[in-house]
């Protein structure tokens, strides 16, 4: 389409609302609230007149029709993951949109494309990330030097198991319950031989693990009146915090059993 046609014919409707759903797939997939991904959807449509559009979304599926029900679209969006800066790249896109500065169809999904293939930082961002993390909730939670070391080799070698468990495509349930108890037991360790207790270590390490996008988004959908994404999202956030909590205290309890030594 050499230019945005009024009166689409059917190919390019077709072709529109593929478009439209891939968008709203890639802003749900990384991170978007569900009323920000049906807005855009509904931006996109109107700018390319696409007729008696209509979306529901979920936090894992996608719903829309057009042209009184002539065309309909379900997607499943099973995993969910956090990329900002491709969310702000698609609602930039959807706003060049509406102003006119894309004005082709072509042009949008070769610019969705790009925005789909923005990469997440490096392996070793992100490592130093956690280290760096972990290091400082330590200190926040009134840790002292050493303690803060040893939540950062914990950080450290959490980030890293994570990715490990990333490339494997292991289950979240279980990536959550093993990354805690390895945190809990490299600080354990760790604090024993820099002669510090290991509480605050433990505490501000597992903050780089705890749900609080999920958390906040929930909140979110709530203040919108999605209340059914907001519980599923919620329930997201209840359920990493009890992964959490079952890695650590597994930890703890057999450390106890074995050593007759209560973590202080």
């Amino acid at each position: 389409m050499a230019e945005r046609e009024l009166y689409p014919d059917g190919e390019q409707r077709r072709r529109i609302m593929d478009f439209i759903m891939a968008a709203g797939q890639t802003l749900l997939e990384n991170g978007a609230e569900v009323f920000r991904v049906e807005q855009t959807m509904e931006i996109m449509a109107a700018s390319f007149h696409l007729r008696e559009f209509h979306v529901y979304v979920l936090t894992n599926g996608i719903f829309a029709s057009a042209g009184t029900a002539e065309m309909s679209e379900v997607r499943n969006v099973p995993t969910r993951t956090t990329h900002l800066g491709r969310v702000a790249a698609v609602n930039q896109l959807s706003r060049q949109i509406a102003s006119g500065e894309v004005d082709t169809i072509d042009e949008a999904e070769t610019r969705l494309a790009q925005a789909r293939c923005i990469p997440f930082p490096k392996d070793c961002v992100q490592l130093a990330a956690g280290m760096g993390g972990a290091f400082c909730f330590a200190l926040i939670f009134g840790g002292t030097l050493r303690s803060a070391l040893a939540a950062a080799l914990a950080g450290f070698l959490a980030s890293g198991y994570l990715l490990l468990c990333e490339q494997h495509e292991l289950p979240g349930g279980f990536c959550k319950i093993s990354c805690a108890a390895l945190i809990t037991l490299v600080c354990i360790l760790a604090c024993r031989m820099l002669g510090t207790p290991a509480s605050h270590s433990i505490i501000g390490s597992l903050m780089i693990l705890t749900p609080g996008i999920a958390f906040t988004m929930g909140i979110r959908d709530f203040v919108h009146g999605d209340y059914l994404s907001g519980t599923i999202r919620m329930i997201d956030a209840l359920l990493i915090a009890a992964s959490i909590a079952i890695g650590t205290g597994l930890v703890l309890s057999l450390y106890t059993f074995f050593t007759g030594v209560v973590v202080a």
